[in-house]
């Protein structure tokens, strides 16, 4: 009995603790010794991927003597925790060794009380930044045009103070520092389709140093419902909505009647570009019904700061609610870029600083973009630049809303950019 005690503790002892997998990561040290870092270790996660059960699709083809090869590694995410327990130079290559532990699983528990809160986000890059620490990347609003003007009617100037609102709720997060531009527009008519702003994006983004441009439509704003309402005296604040009643007993009641509406729709697209590229990142639709007191009033101004005086307006505020939500969980999965907006020697100006959430004694990856290099898909658009890596950099300074840092590795040069190596 004892024996069996034993073995059975043996077994449960070894499908508590996970196997353990070794590779050994190269880089060039050209870029410098922490970009040669970053990459080596990219290289190694790569391998243990690979024995973790990945496999590499890939072909190589040879034309006038040149030989080309792609590659792709179909495999999960390293499970388990990585460690470096050897590095070394030797002819200009840096050779990384790491160690991979498997974590034990841990059950699930059997029952989830209903009172407790369950986050259903999927993790992202956002969520391994170290605790008190936030990025918030730089975008832009812009101009919402109404598709149907006429249905419009008591939302005040809502293709302006609409992207302004979301630009304000937007900022509260900690992903995002957006600007209202709610005086640019990416569209010269109505109707366009979100793929056609690519390239007016992409330069109100060059022009305002913006990651990301946001833009969108008011698609609908209806009333779908009317129902009769007395409205005696011609007290003030009649809704402009309302008609005269024309039905059975018209005579009797006389213009007391009126037929007012009940019930109104919200409907709003959204789209996300990425400033470098102009690539469409998100095109979602939101939208909403609200019933009760939905009508436009001459005695009540309808702005973001009245959007709860009204059974309307409380709606279209959850409307927005749901938008940023979205909003922000794309913006927080992508890198925090920023751009280089002055070189001098190893001295760098960077245009991100402590409001976007930099300290002093961060390290930043310097890429270079290509712009020779575009990337286009099978319909001819752009979908995208190759960059180059050309070294690090080391924030010394950081003041409001610049940093100073200096290089280690290449040099670097205005319009380049800077990104968080992953941790």
């Amino acid at each position: 009995m004892r024996r069996l005690t034993c073995l059975l503790a043996c077994v449960f002892a070894t499908a508590a603790h996970g196997a353990r997998y070794e590779a050994e990561g190269i880089a060039s040290l050209g870029a410098g010794r922490s970009a040669a870092r970053e990459l080596a270790l990219d290289d190694a996660r790569r391998q243990v991927a690979v024995q973790q059960g990945g496999r590499y699709a890939g072909q190589s083809e040879s034309a006038s003597g040149v030989l080309a090869e792609s590659s792709m590694l179909a495999a999960p995410p390293v499970q388990g925790t990585v460690r470096v327990v050897g590095e070394r130079e030797a002819d200009g290559l840096l050779y990384l060794r790491v160690v991979v532990d498997d974590e034990p699983a841990i059950p699930a528990p059997a029952v989830i009380p209903a009172s407790t809160p369950v986050s259903a986000a999927p993790a992202c890059a956002g969520s391994t930044l170290p605790d008190g620490r936030f990025l918030k990347r730089r975008a832009l609003t812009t101009f919402f045009p109404l598709d149907v003007p006429r249905e419009a009617a008591g939302l005040g100037e809502i293709s302006a103070w609409l992207p302004a609102e979301l630009a304000r709720r937007l900022s509260m997060r900690d992903v995002a520092s957006v600007e209202d531009g709610s005086r640019y527009t990416l569209f010269a008519g109505q109707g366009a389709s979100p793929l056609a702003g690519r390239a007016a994006a992409r330069g109100f983004a060059e022009r305002s140093g913006a990651q990301f441009v946001l833009a969108g439509r008011v698609v609908d704003t209806a009333v779908v419902r009317q129902a009769p309402r007395f409205s005696l005296f011609g007290a003030p604040g009649t809704t402009a909505g309302a008609a005269d009643y024309t039905g059975p007993f018209a005579g009797l009641v006389g213009g007391s009647l009126k037929v007012s509406p009940t019930a109104r729709r919200f409907v709003v697209d959204v789209w996300l570009y990425d400033g470098l590229t102009g690539a469409l990142l998100m095109d979602e639709r939101f939208e909403g019904e609200a019933s009760g007191d939905v009508a436009p009033s001459s005695a009540r101004a309808f702005t973001p700061w009245q959007l709860g005086s009204s059974d309307y307006g409380r709606m279209l505020s959850a409307v927005l609610d749901r938008a940023v939500e979205r909003l922000a969980l794309n913006i927080g999965c992508l890198p925090f870029t920023a751009r280089v907006a002055r070189a001098e020697g190893g001295q760098v100006v960077v245009d991100a600083g402590a409001v976007d959430g930099l300290k002093a004694g961060d390290r930043l990856m310097v890429y270079r973009p290509q712009p020779a290099s575009e990337v286009r898909d099978a319909a001819g658009r752009d979908i995208g630049m190759s960059e180059v890596l050309v070294g690090d950099l080391m924030l010394s300074q950081v003041q409001p809303r610049l940093a100073i840092g200096v290089m280690r590795g290449g040099a670097a040069q205005t319009g380049d950019l800077l990104r968080f190596p992953r941790r």
